[in-house]
Parts: C-alpha cells; sequence; structure tokens
C-alpha cells in the first residue's frame, strides 16, 4: 500500500505556479525528480515543515527562487538575510516520530493555495503578541515580500507573519451568537465587540493562548473554522461553535461548552481540536466528535 503525501511544490520559474502535487512517501527519486538532483532539507519553525531542495543547486548555479527564498525567511526567521534557496523546491510536514515524512501542514496548504486575500503581521522586540494593519493583499507573494521588507526597515521586528485575512461574514455570525449568551452578554471590562475576537494561526498558537487561565469575560480565539469565547470571567469554561458552509455561504453552530485546562496538561488538546475540524454538523448536534 502507498503511503501517499500532500507536498507543496514550488518551481524556480516565476511563471510557472506553485502547485499540491501528491507523493509517494517512499519514492525518494519522485523527490530529486523534483529538485533535480540529490536532497536537502530545511526546517521551518512555524509552522514546523520541511522544504527540500537541491543539495548542490548553488554549485551547479541553478537559478535563484524567489518564492521559496520568501518562504524560508518568514517561516524561519534564522535564515532571513543569510541565505537563498535556488532551483525548485518543495515543502513537505515535519518527520514523525518514527522520522518519517508526513503531507505539507494544512494552514500552508490553505494559506498559499486556497486563500483569496491576505494580513500581514509582526511580533517586536520585548511583544509577545502579533500586530497588523489594515493592508490587505491579494497575492500571498506580495504579502511576503512586503512584510519582510517591513522588517528589514524596522530594526525592532523580530518575527514576521503573513495570515489569511478574517472572514467578516463569520466574525459577525459569532458575534451576534455571543451576545445572545447569557454571560457573555454581561461582559463590560472590556465589553463583548469585535476587537474581542484573536485569530490563531495554529492549534499551538491556540493551544498557547488557551493555556493562559486568566482571560477576561467574552475574550474570543478562533482557528480555522472554530471559535472559542469565554463565559466565565478570569476562568476556562469556552462558548465554542463551528462554521459550515451551506450552499456557498457559513453558517455557525454554538453547540459546546468546553473546559481546556485537563486537555492540555493530559497532552490532548491537539487530538480535540483536530476532532472538532473534521466533526460534520451532525456529530456537534449530537456531541459525537
Amino acid at each position: 500500500m502507498r503511503d501517499v503525501l500532500t507536498a507543496i511544490v514550488i518551481p524556480v520559474d516565476p511563471a510557472q505556479p506553485i502547485r499540491q502535487q501528491q507523493l509517494d512517501k517512499n519514492d525518494l527519486d519522485a523527490y530529486r525528480q523534483i529538485v533535480g538532483g540529490n536532497l536537502e532539507v530545511i526546517n521551518f519553525v512555524s509552522p514546523p515543515a520541511s522544504l527540500y531542495l537541491n543539495e548542490e543547486g548553488k554549485l551547479e548555479g541553478l537559478a535563484f527562487n524567489h518564492r521559496a527564498t520568501v518562504l524560508l525567511w518568514v517561516h524561519n526567521s534564522a535564515y532571513r538575510d543569510r541565505d537563498v534557496i535556488v532551483g525548485s523546491a518543495f515543502i513537505l510536514g515535519p518527520p514523525d516520530r518514527r522520522g518519517d515524512d508526513t503531507s505539507a501542514p494544512d494552514e500552508l496548504l490553505e494559506l498559499l493555495l486556497d486563500t483569496q486575500r491576505y494580513r500581514i503581521q509582526v511580533r517586536t522586540e520585548g511583544s509577545s503578541g502579533w500586530h497588523g494593519n489594515e493592508l490587505v493583499f491579494t497575492d500571498w507573494f506580495a504579502a511576503y515580500q512586503w512584510v519582510l521588507d517591513l522588517a528589514q526597515r524596522w530594526t525592532l521586528v523580530q518575527e514576521v507573519r503573513v495570515i489569511p485575512e478574517p472572514d467578516q461574514e463569520l466574525l459577525n455570525q459569532w458575534l451576534e451568537i455571543g451576545r445572545e449568551n447569557a454571560w457573555i452578554r454581561y461582559a463590560d471590562d472590556p465589553p463583548f465587540t469585535m476587537a474581542s475576537f484573536y485569530g490563531c494561526q495554529s492549534i499551538d498558537e491556540l493551544e498557547e493562548r488557551l493555556n493562559f487561565t486568566n482571560w477576561s469575560l467574552g475574550t474570543a480565539f478562533y482557528y480555522r473554522n472554530l471559535c472559542f469565547i469565554n463565559q466565565v470571567d478570569g476562568g476556562d469554561e469556552w462558548l465554542t461553535i463551528k462554521a459550515f458552509r451551506d450552499e456557498d455561504r457559513p453558517t455557525s453552530l454554538a453547540f459546546e461548552s468546553i473546559t481546556f485546562e485537563r486537555y492540555i496538561e493530559e497532552g490532548r488538546f491537539k487530538n480535540l481540536i483536530e476532532r472538532l475540524l473534521r466533526a460534520s454538523k451532525e456529530d456537534c448536534r449530537r456531541l459525537t466528535y
């Protein structure tokens, strides 16, 4: 039985679009065919991923791969302005516990291949949060270039990232659901508004946020089509909402109240979120996720 992985291929020719490609993880010749030679791997940090490239590309004089380079510089800042990628490259996920390759992270697949509008964010020296502006990009490469240029000009910037523009229709639905909640509606320090929502770009980031147990009433975090709104001031009880596509329009269902401390302490948080992401509307209604 073939072990098929999903890769993101980044051709060196800028006229060729990046693409999704299925690879047999045991077929190293297929790996080598993409990069045109022996393999070298460089790690992405956030999200964890593996960038495969031609090990001898610079010695062979392969052309500069601008798109692969900006991806590396954003997702592993240790390489920013220090190294470049030449030749075609491709992205897979990080190795599993057996050291085997995994598919490219879902957040990168969605960001690079399925997203239509992008925003940029930076994290500055001494800050633990991400900050952005109102600029919207319709091309991922332009957004990556812009935020890297900002990092060069603003010396306080330590990390940068590109994120999907929040779905305003979904945020409006989640805001309305929160305002109808018997506890959240009374949030006043601060009040429950659109400013209460914070988007997380990975399960790890979501876990880091929810692991802090002193959030105010009405604090809301979302990841992909899941939203969690705090129902207890300084507590750990989160109204859980999931969005679904019905006839190409999003609809949202509030279906559960979850306390996350036990899941995080027992190392079961990621599994829980992955189950919630897979759950159908009927699964959510029946609480059988």
